[in-house]
């Protein structure tokens, strides 16, 4: 369980809007400076347990926007399954990608990626390089303007207008890994959300099906996003082959 929670997180808070539709080139969602904090909760029986921590800012490179996202499991479930990842994203000010990294240690085993987009008139090249266990190979994918890796799939998609699709199951495509994901969500109306800490948020609440493969694809996601105009996710939760899980918001700084 402990290796999934970072992957519900990232596929749940894209996974609300449409983009496929739309190609997003303003940002009126996030500011840099930006950074919140999520705690990842599972459940046995009765009982919950914090299980990992993931952490999302935004900075600025050369008049870029630069994302990273950093989980990891808490220290005493090292012994179940360790798993430590760092990702950092970045595009231009009018939302295109420029290139994905990553560095991930899962149970012993460590690997980079590295994601380059090379712009095209009607597609774009996005350029793999994986090193794992002292090797390394590159693979090129050619994909549609619409389609970005995990990380900047999150930020295109705070941005995305979803006001006139209320009830309607909208797809969306992210890549990760190797491999693009079809995925659907709705909003369904709105609710107030306390997170562990005691913090009560307005919220937006969608559901979001993640795909067939997953470990959540028969069930839906529920996810609930701040309804301020930043959408900043204050809970998601997921129904698992054993068990539960919710992610709560902990901590949220803005620019002021």
């Amino acid at each position: 369980m402990l290796k999934n929670f970072f992957f519900i997180i990232l596929f749940s808070i894209i996974s609300y809007c449409r983009v496929d539709a739309q190609i997003i080139n303003e940002n009126h969602v996030f500011e840099v400076g930006e950074e919140f904090t999520l705690d990842a909760y599972y459940n046995v029986g009765f009982l919950w347990f914090k299980v990992g921590v993931a952490t999302f800012s935004v900075s600025e490179y050369n008049n870029n926007y630069v994302f990273t996202v950093t989980a990891k499991n808490l220290p005493k479930w090292d012994w179940l399954y360790e798993v430590r990842t760092h990702h950092e994203a970045s595009c231009t000010k009018d939302m295109k990608p420029l290139y994905m990294k990553c560095q991930v240690f899962e149970k012993g085993v460590y690997y980079e990626d590295q994601y380059v987009y090379e712009d095209k008139t009607d597609h774009h090249l996005l350029k793999r390089h994986r090193v794992m266990n002292n090797t390394s190979y590159d693979t090129i994918f050619s994909m549609p303007h619409e389609v970005h890796d995990i990380i900047n799939s999150i930020y295109v998609a705070r941005n995305v207008d979803f006001t006139e699709n209320e009830g309607k199951n909208l797809p969306f495509y992210p890549l990760f890994g190797n491999q693009v994901h079809r995925m659907l969500g709705s909003i369904i109306g709105k609710e107030k959300i306390t997170t562990k800490d005691g913090v009560t948020y307005n919220c937006d609440k969608y559901t979001a099906y993640v795909g067939p493969g997953t470990i959540v694809d028969k069930d839906p996601v529920y996810v609930y996003l701040t309804d301020d105009g930043k959408m900043i996710p204050v809970l998601i939760e997921a129904k698992l082959s054993i068990g539960y899980v919710k992610v709560y918001l902990h901590s949220v700084k803005l620019r002021k």
